[in-house]
């Protein structure tokens, strides 16, 4: 028996565990399989579980960009853009804190970047099991992380470490990526229309496949390359399919590069000192405030200002796709903080937007309550 097939049921073994824990308590599963990975990981033989992790994380950032097409990005608002520029000060503030703890400005960059976009997949997915998809901050909230994923694809452009043909490369082809799902999109879709959904699956897994090997040659990161073909995808009509036909294996992968995730992080936090936790920390309560203000100047009321700024708290895949790249240029630092802000930040999150509106109503009812008592 090929050793991949043991590796495989240990692991499937372990997500049922991590999903069991959270059944009852109606959370996503995605913060158990990190801690399960975590705790248990160091039984897994990670090697042998490739490509599916990361065929995983490819499938992710491909469901990402479906859902951030062509057509979603024309609706953002004035309010929404107003909101995503506050948040984006995130940014250069992360970039900032790196040029101060001695990183050069490709490291500081990387560390921007980790410290300020969120996790469109775990917020959209926490967003839909809690039924708040029609909730004011929710549509702000999806605005914005719009915004975060189309500053950190040209982040990964500029970043992936080729020469600079490679970044004139990556750029030109994401140019052409936009070009085809904003223009060509509407006319190709009507004769895909008659596709069967076994020629549609095939054809989306070796558009998925094919264009994270082109991104990755011309020295441009791969999630870029997906998160594009995604928003193709979209603007070729295929987003209800394609999210159907792929939403099963997605899952799978995603459950399983996540794991892979914590199984891996022990051996980064393990030599882990106090500034990578200072500068996470900091990533984590600086957006606050960002997110606050952007809020407000998107019109939301003060409650659902404290609702959209827990909302973007959970760090995630570009998170891993910036620190990955930067342990691969050798900037460990980067690399800690980024699996700090994951292991962090997605339990911490997801425990923050379940409880959020019975806390805030208990704080209102016992401030209201006071003066009567008074």
């Amino acid at each position: 028996m090929h050793p991949s097939v043991e590796a495989f049921a240990l692991a499937a073994a372990l997500l049922a565990l991590g999903a069991a824990l959270v059944h009852r308590l109606r959370f996503p599963p995605l913060p158990a399989y990190l801690l399960v990975g975590l705790a248990l990981g160091e039984r897994l033989d990670i090697e042998a579980l490739e490509p599916l992790p990361s065929l995983g994380l490819l499938l992710l950032l491909f469901s990402v960009g479906l859902e951030f097409g062509p057509d979603r990005l024309g609706q953002l608002s004035q309010r929404v853009l107003r909101a995503g520029a506050w948040d984006a000060l995130a940014l250069p503030l992360g970039a900032g804190l790196g040029l101060a703890t001695g990183l050069d400005w490709r490291g500081a960059l990387l560390l921007g970047g980790i410290l300020y976009v969120s996790s469109s997949a775990v917020i959209v997915k926490l967003i839909l099991d809690l039924r708040r998809a029609s909730s004011p901050e929710s549509e702000m909230t999806l605005g914005v992380l719009v915004f975060e994923d189309l500053v950190v694809a040209f982040l990964l452009v500029l970043l992936g470490g080729g020469s600079s043909m490679g970044l004139l490369g990556g750029v030109g082809l994401a140019f052409a990526y936009w070009m085809v799902a904003r223009w060509l999109g509407p006319r190709l879709s009507r004769g895909i229309e008659g596709f069967s959904n076994e020629l549609v699956l095939l054809a989306g897994a070796a558009l998925v496949s094919g264009s994270a090997y082109l991104f990755h040659s011309i020295g441009a990161s791969e999630g870029v390359g997906a998160f594009l073909c995604g928003m193709v995808a979209a603007g070729l009509g295929l987003r209800e399919r394609l999210e159907h036909l792929f939403g099963p294996v997605r899952d799978l992968g995603v459950a399983l590069f996540f794991l892979t995730v914590g199984a891996q992080a022990l051996g980064l936090i393990q030599g882990v000192g106090g500034l990578a936790v200072g500068l996470a920390v900091i990533g984590l309560l600086a957006k606050l405030p960002l997110n606050l203000w952007g809020a407000k100047e998107a019109g939301l009321s003060p409650k659902r200002q404290r609702y959209a700024a827990i909302y973007l708290l959970p760090r995630g895949e570009f998170n891993l796709v910036l620190g990955t790249l930067a342990l691969h240029q050798g900037y460990l630092l980067v690399a800690q903080v980024a699996v700090i802000l994951v292991l962090v930040s997605i339990p911490l999150g997801s425990v923050l937007m379940r409880y959020a509106p019975e806390w805030f109503g208990k704080l209102r009812s016992s401030a209201g309550e006071s003066p009567r008592r008074a």
